[in-house]
């Protein structure tokens, strides 16, 4: 095999709580998490035209150095020992700081990736180099619903998750996960306060009930007010299970069928402070093999 066709998903945070930091300087987590169909498109192939590990990506304020794909790619081949060339070519359509680990998804989508075009079965090693590339990257590997604890790393999956359908809205800034986590130290006592005040929405969820809390929300809110603009709006138009995902900045609200989300989107369209997308839960990985 040379070549190889991956949809890299996104993924929200239905849930996400901060416990406390670890000696390793991470959080620790706990967080509900679903993948969702907003896809990265990512194209993987052997070719001796090029030297080494090239990345190419639609999205130029990337540096193929900082980009987590290059980085599990060499990675990848170091680990097995692998001489190899691979061209990477990445479609981005899952916007940049926004909370849906586009970047983590990219990272797992090559090691996946490589592991079908090399034969490799051996699932265990990969998630040992995931861990070492970032947090989020492991839980894309197996690509479905989970429990997430530790800084991230210890995934429990869900068995018979809810099939959900999601209106994402995603503004014209971005917030990264580095930055909000060292916010949050200074903003404990704020944060619950805030959700002592202010009871987040509880839904349904497998064989239990979640809280759509985000303990970044509040936060959010106190940088920029666009967050509670939307959230009103969001509450006028009888959308009130929303919530942040990730560090932000992308908001997602629960709805019943896609018709309620097509109203939405005809209204937030309106504006170009915002990008929208009506998604749906999804399980799995989805790739083509040439």
């Amino acid at each position: 095999m040379k070549n190889i066709s991956i949809l890299s998903p996104a993924k929200l945070n239905l849930s996400l709580r901060i416990k406390s930091k670890r000696i390793d300087n991470f959080h620790e987590i706990e967080s509900n998490i679903q993948i969702i169909d907003l896809f990265d498109v990512i194209k993987i192939r052997l070719d001796d035209t090029v030297d080494g590990v090239e990345v190419e990506c639609t999205n130029k304020k990337i540096k193929e150095s900082d980009n987590l794909a290059y980085i599990a790619a060499n990675k990848f081949l170091e680990f097995f020992n692998i001489k190899s060339n691979i061209k990477i070519f990445i479609d981005k359509k899952i916007p940049l700081g926004s909370g849906l680990g586009g970047g983590s998804s990219n990272a797992a989508s090559i090691l996946i990736g490589l592991s079908k075009i090399f034969n490799l079965d051996r699932f265990e090693d990969l998630y040992k180099i995931a861990c070492e590339i970032g947090s989020d990257v492991p839980l894309f590997l197996f690509s479905r619903s989970a429990i997430l604890t530790g800084r991230g790393e210890t995934i429990n999956l869900i068995k018979s998750p809810p099939s959900l359908n999601f209106f994402l809205i995603v503004p014209n800034f971005s917030s990264y996960s580095t930055d909000m986590y060292s916010k949050w130290i200074e903003n404990e006592t704020m944060i619950n306060k805030y959700f002592e005040q202010k009871k987040p929405k509880t839904i349904s969820f497998a064989d239990s009930n979640i809280e759509l809390r985000n303990d970044f929300l509040p936060i959010l809110i106190g940088e920029n007010n666009s967050f509670v603009e939307i959230f009103q709006i969001l509450d006028s138009m009888g959308m009130n299970s929303y919530s942040v995902s990730g560090s932000g900045s992308s908001i997602f609200a629960i709805i019943n069928q896609n018709e309620s989300g097509k109203e939405l989107m005809s209204y937030f369209e309106s504006s170009s402070h915002y990008k929208t997308f009506i998604c749906s839960s999804i399980e799995g990985w989805r790739f083509q093999i040439d």
